[in-house]
């Protein structure tokens, strides 16, 4: 086992990593926003708006082009994971390709494996629904507004995806792994965090807290148990990446946090409902991993003996 063992004795504290954090936020919240910021001053100044109250306006991007907004919104976690890469360097000295997996070389296969077959059984899922209720599934397609769409997505969501992956599931969990000696705790922490960190996104206050943050940590659940099981978080990447491109390029909904052309619309979603059709999605994925990779499930009792202290 390398991934959650690959951790030195160089500023290993809990402070670090929260200073590591802190750092990440403030860079992506300053340099990370500058296009969001630019677009929220355009946007106040075409509506007639005097530029000395810019201060006190909201975050009101309703007018303004998805395809812009969805860009700026990207553009904030591709800073973010540079950031991260290049802070843990400096303060843990541990290169990005250690964080994904504790060696010095990615396993890109693995990525794609599992962007496919996810892909695949999101796509039979939403053929499912239609098949149920046609109805509830609007098509639409703006040719121009979609090719945008699509060279957005592709080009930025898997950073976006990556960024989540490798501060949870790589670097807060190698972390928790070294505080704790628990594979159960690397597990359990990060996915709980995770999970939270989602609470302020638009899809909570439309349909619900509880059964949105339940969904949230069952994600962070699912992602954290392959990257563990697998020794590496190229499988969490690959399905993170397609789940949101797909919410991206293909189906958009009312209250989801990626409003884009999408190909189609949702016009009716009842979270509660959708949760045992995810489980099960879950369940299956990670029976096809664990069957593909030959997964010990035993691991997940192990505890975590660092290489290198």
């Amino acid at each position: 086992m390398n991934h959650l063992e690959c951790v030195t004795s160089k500023r290993s504290q809990w402070y670090w990593y929260l200073l590591v954090f802190f750092l990440c936020v403030v860079v992506a919240n300053t340099i990370g926003a500058i296009p969001l910021l630019a677009i929220m001053i355009i946007s106040f100044m075409k509506n007639g708006a005097d530029i000395g109250s810019l201060s006190g306006m909201s975050l009101d991007l309703s007018g303004v082009d998805k395809n812009i907004v969805l860009f700026a919104m990207l553009f904030v976690f591709a800073v973010m994971l540079i950031a991260a890469a290049v802070f843990i360097k400096l303060i843990h000295g541990r290169s990005w390709t250690e964080v994904i997996n504790g060696t010095r070389h990615v396993r890109w296969s693995r990525f794609s494996f599992g962007f496919l077959v996810f892909g695949f059984i999101t796509i039979v899922l939403l053929v499912i629904s239609y098949l149920v209720e046609p109805g509830n599934l609007e098509f639409r397609f703006e040719p121009m507004k979609f090719l945008i769409l699509l060279i957005v997505s592709v080009m930025f969501i898997p950073l976006q995806a990556t960024a989540e992956e490798f501060l949870f599931r790589g670097y807060l969990a190698q972390g928790v792994a070294s505080w704790t000696h628990s594979r159960w705790w690397a597990l359990i922490i990060p996915s709980v965090l995770f999970g939270l960190l989602h609470s302020y996104n638009p899809e909570v206050a439309e349909y619900g807290f509880g059964v949105m943050i339940t969904q949230y940590i069952f994600m962070g659940f699912m992602f954290g148990l392959m990257s563990i099981l697998d020794d590496g978080i190229e499988l969490a990447m690959g399905v993170h990446t397609v789940n949101n491109l797909l919410g991206s390029v293909l189906v958009t909904y009312k209250g989801s946090a990626l409003q884009t052309y999408a190909l189609f619309e949702i016009k009716e979603i009842n979270p509660a409902e959708d949760l045992l059709p995810t489980i099960i999605s879950g369940i299956i994925l990670l029976t096809i991993f664990a069957v593909k990779y030959r997964w010990n499930f035993k691991v997940l009792n192990q505890k975590v003996i660092l290489k290198r202290v």
